[in-house]
């Protein structure tokens, strides 16, 4: 909440000071070991292959450490890191080095993975550090291999359907904080399918199982109220807690993407990305960030076109839409600030 503020406060004295996001997701590389029937990403991933090395990005920690001291006139810190990865983070050899030195440069750090090969952390890490990791997001979509494979469509020679699930819970034994994610569709959103999810949840005994719906041809899949029914009967019936994004269905009331000066995207090509939904997309690229020193891009020219240049009216519902709207309602109304405090 305190981040909106700082951009409404930002928008208002841009003279004077700067904004520095206070989230960013790093994709450790474009390379995936799925391909999911769904996935928002899969031409930027044909197109471009990409993998750096390890050490790269740890240059890159090192240096989203010191952004404040690079330019304290600013509001707001960076505090937190995401590892999405326009393909699967954890194909890169050695991510769970980038992964640990995150951590010890005092971030808040989480990982959203197919868990395929999620034992490299656990036998490279200390079980210290994995409990302080904040969130382990494990993509699975089914609770059983045959729906998996239908939606995941896994390029290896075996499914790693039982692997993953394997690694999840060995982690949550070692107390690591583990969620399971679906994403909703009409081949996961039957009460057979549900339940399987439920029922392998309990089984491995994650936090908690994390719903959103299924975004294709610029459209949010639908829950439907008797879906909406069985979620919430099936969490009490395993005893597993349920949450439901419902957020990209909210109605719109802003024009600008503020969103965009509160997390950027660092990709495996070594674009920086102005939006979390448009990977690839050089209309929302705002420079290079193994070249030079990407702090200096950081609310330049060609930062400002892209927030200018684009209209969200046109955009597909998406991860910031919560935020934006808050910002937007500020904007619109100054005095609701304090709400933002509250």
């Amino acid at each position: 909440m305190y981040q909106n503020a700082e951009i409404v406060h930002w928008l208002n004295n841009k003279n004077t000071h700067g904004i520095i996001p206070a989230h960013a997701d790093i994709d450790l590389t474009n390379i995936c070991n799925q391909d999911c029937f769904y996935c928002n990403s899969a031409d930027f991933r044909a197109e471009s292959p990409s993998q750096k090395k390890y050490t790269e990005y740890i240059s890159l920690l090192d240096k989203l450490a010191t952004w404040r001291s690079h330019t304290p006139k600013s509001y707001g810190t960076l505090h937190s890191l995401s590892f999405p990865g326009g393909g699967e983070p954890t194909v890169l050899p050695s991510y769970e080095k980038v992964i640990e030195h995150a951590m010890d440069l005092g971030f808040l750090t989480s990982i959203t993975t197919n868990g395929s090969k999620l034992e490299k952390l656990i036998e490279n890490v200390s079980v210290e550090k994995i409990k302080k990791i904040v969130w382990i997001g494990i993509d699975i979509d089914a609770g059983n291999q045959d729906t998996y494979e239908k939606i995941r469509r896994s390029l290896t020679k075996t499914s790693p359907f039982n692997k993953v699930m394997r690694n999840a819970k060995a982690l949550v034994e070692l107390g690591a904080n583990v969620d399971f994610k679906v994403l909703l569709h009409e081949l996961n959103s039957t009460k057979e399918e549900l339940e399987s999810i439920f029922a392998r949840c309990k089984e491995v005994g994650v936090r908690l199982v994390y719903f959103r719906p299924l975004i294709m041809n610029n459209h949010a899949y639908n829950f439907s109220e008797q879906t909406l029914l069985d979620i919430e009967e099936l969490s009490k019936k395993y005893q597993v807690k349920a949450k439901l994004n419902k957020n990209k269905y909210l109605e719109r009331n802003y024009n600008r993407c503020h969103q965009m000066f509160q997390f950027p995207v660092f990709s495996a090509n070594g674009e920086i990305y102005s939006c979390c939904e448009n990977r690839g997309n050089a209309n929302y690229s705002i420079g290079n960030w193994d070249q030079g020193d990407f702090r200096d891009l950081w609310l330049g020219p060609r930062h400002m076109e892209v927030y200018n240049k684009v209209n969200t009216r046109l955009c597909q519902p998406c991860r910031p839409n919560f935020n934006n709207i808050q910002i937007q309602n500020i904007i619109d109304k100054p005095e609701l600030i304090e709400n933002l405090y509250t």
